[in-house]
């Protein structure tokens, strides 16, 4: 469906350019659910909006291609190839999605702003789509005349996934849709992605932080290190024996149930400043795994379905072993 490949996107300021995102490389699949996850500033939101190609002036293409179907949407030399796909087959939810939507005008008439401009209904018809996608959200219609100010957090969210479902769209790009819910709400927003992906076999890329949020519902995950994509693959694989050291360490940042440890385990430090990225592995000042072969760009590795890029895959088990004790990581203080 989806094919993102060697994409590299720098933000460019006066005196400055900053590597949001080097060498991405991506697929997605008709019916799949991939996640994105990385900490904070690793590149996520900016490649979700590259592909949507609704990233801000500064933010430029240095390489790469995007692909929908085998058809050109983007490239480093004429950017935006083709516009149609926007919305009507590429839709896109965006961070603080509820905070998105306008406070002075009701939801029928947002509603029927992208309805009629971007999808050519008439005023009838855009009212009787957004009742139909109401009810596909779980939203009472007669809502469809309150303000955004009377629904609360989770509601919003469901009308945003409703807008962003209202042309039809193969594939829908979900930013952060579940970080400021509650964990009930949060629960319910997932079960929801997850019904409309089976009934409507829509393909879904979800950016989270969270690895919960992946473990619950994708298929597949991408981990994101700033603005790399370090690993890849089918996410019970990836969760539950993990190559790259940095997945190791988003894994024992958070709560396991069937865990016997009463501790959660911090990676120290913090990523490195993307204006002048280290050499080799990013990752390697944070690491407490780290050799002198790190000083040097890792290849690419695939291993059966998965992807890689670390220079000690061979040790995996030596290191998963390792990584789950808390004095592996206190050692890189």
């Amino acid at each position: 469906m989806l094919q993102v490949k060697n994409l590299s996107i720098h933000y460019v300021g006066k005196d400055y350019v900053v590597k949001a995102v080097d060498n991405v490389s991506l697929n997605l699949s008709k019916g799949e659910l991939l996640g994105i996850v990385g900490e904070s500033g690793c590149g996520k939101t900016t490649l979700a909006r590259s592909i949507m190609g609704v990233n801000p002036q500064s933010a430029k293409i240095a390489s790469g291609e995007i692909f929908f179907q085998d058809n050109k949407i983007l490239d480093s030399e004429d950017n935006l190839v083709n516009l149609d796909y926007k919305w009507k087959d590429i839709a896109f939810i965006p961070q603080s999605a509820m905070n998105s939507l306008d406070p002075v005008y009701r939801i029928i008439d947002q509603m029927r702003e992208i309805l009629i401009i971007r999808g050519n209904h008439s005023k009838k018809s855009a009212d009787k789509r957004s009742e139909e996608l109401f009810n596909l959200v779980g939203i009472e219609k007669n809502r469809l005349r309150d303000f955004p100010h009377q629904f609360s957090g989770g509601m919003k969210q469901r009308v945003a996934i409703a807008m962003a479902l209202a042309l039809e769209p193969q594939i829908v790009i979900a930013d952060e849709p579940v970080t400021a819910l509650d964990v009930i709400v949060q629960r319910q927003i997932l079960d929801l992605f997850n019904e409309l992906r089976n009934k409507l076999n829509l393909s879904i890329i979800l950016v989270t932080h969270d690895v919960s949020v992946v473990a619950y519902i994708c298929q597949k995950v991408a981990v994101m290190y700033a603005g790399e994509i370090v690993e890849t693959g089918p996410v019970k694989d990836i969760l539950e024996k993990p190559f790259h050291p940095y997945t190791m360490g988003l894994n024992n940042a958070f709560p396991d149930l069937h865990s016997t440890n009463d501790f959660l385990v911090p990676i120290n430090g913090t990523p490195p400043n993307l204006i002048s990225p280290p050499t080799g592995c990013r990752f390697k000042s944070r690491c407490p795994f780290e050799v002198s072969k790190c000083e040097t760009k890792p290849d690419r590795l695939k291993i059966n379905d998965r992807e890689v890029i670390c220079w000690r895959t061979n040790d995996q088990t030596d290191l998963l072993a390792k990584s789950k004790k808390i004095e592996t990581w206190e050692s890189q203080e």
